[in-house]
């Protein structure tokens, strides 16, 4: 009886673990299978960082520094480029950091000779890790307020600028026999929320491109992760609706008070 006891409660405890690492892996279960990054995983390897002036893109830049990549960072604004290159350490970091500009609307003559510079900049070693973390979301309006110019401004960052970009860095990658494509998603590609019919469309069209991507045999030396996080149906069906009246009142859209409503008056 007693084992039985100590059974049980070895199973309720490694239970909890494991729906606590679920929660905090976003409820995403590719995320959850991912271990720690190993050193010598990123450490020599060029990694190129679109979006790295700001947010996860700086965040990131900062993590991979550390671990001994050598960087290449992209954005529009080159000020904001040298500020973050200027906080980086690492092996490689802040000296021989390199700075890239790009505009991902800047059309594929533009495009071309960005992936021409990423992969000459250091010697003998082109792009092994190319992250997609640019994107571009207008203010939330609903769905049949959106007007054509948002879309265009919308799709051509993130979707048409992003899927040019691969296109022409993938046969770089094929000839060394290795590549990685790292695509910052959302969990508006995943669970719409009201509010954000374009940016939501915009991530579903790049799910559907990558996983295409990487299911063709063209690409059977390449990896390819996409980070997806995402915390259920169940959430935007409790908050959607709070998020369009917030975003209305310019309050803030991703309090966490919006899961209880407002408070009712006395």
């Amino acid at each position: 009886m007693l084992t039985l006891f100590f059974i049980s409660l070895f199973l309720i405890l490694v239970l909890s673990a494991l729906l606590f690492k679920f929660a905090i892996s976003d409820g995403d279960f590719t995320l959850l299978s991912r271990r720690h990054v190993k050193r010598e995983e990123i450490e020599d390897k060029v990694v190129w960082i679109t979006g790295a002036s700001r947010g996860i893109g700086e965040i990131l830049a900062k993590q991979l520094a550390s671990l001994g990549a050598k960087l290449i960072l992209s954005a529009r604004n080159e000020t904001e480029l040298e500020r973050v290159r200027k906080q980086l350490t690492g092996k490689y970091a802040p000296e021989q950091v390199k700075i890239l500009p790009l505009d991902l609307t800047s059309g594929e003559a533009t495009l071309k000779e960005a992936v021409d510079k990423a992969e000459s900049f250091f010697p003998g070693a082109g792009v092994d890790y190319m992250i997609h973390n640019a994107a571009y979301e207008r203010p939330k309006i609903t769905a049949l307020d959106v007007t054509e110019e948002s879309l265009k401004a919308t799709f051509n960052v993130n979707v048409f600028g992003t899927i040019c970009l691969t296109r022409l860095l993938t046969p770089f990658m094929l000839r060394r026999g290795r590549g990685h494509f790292v695509v910052m998603s959302s969990a508006a590609g995943k669970t719409p929320a009201p509010g954000q019919a374009v940016y939501s469309a915009s991530k579903y069209a790049l799910n559907g491109y990558f996983h295409s991507l990487r299911s063709e045999p063209v690409l059977a030396v390449m990896y390819l992760v996409q980070y997806m996080p995402t915390i259920g149906y169940w959430l935007m069906d409790k908050v959607g609706g709070r998020r369009v009246e917030a975003a209305a009142q310019k309050g803030n859209t991703y309090s966490l008070g919006l899961l209880f409503g407002k408070k009712k008056a006395a």
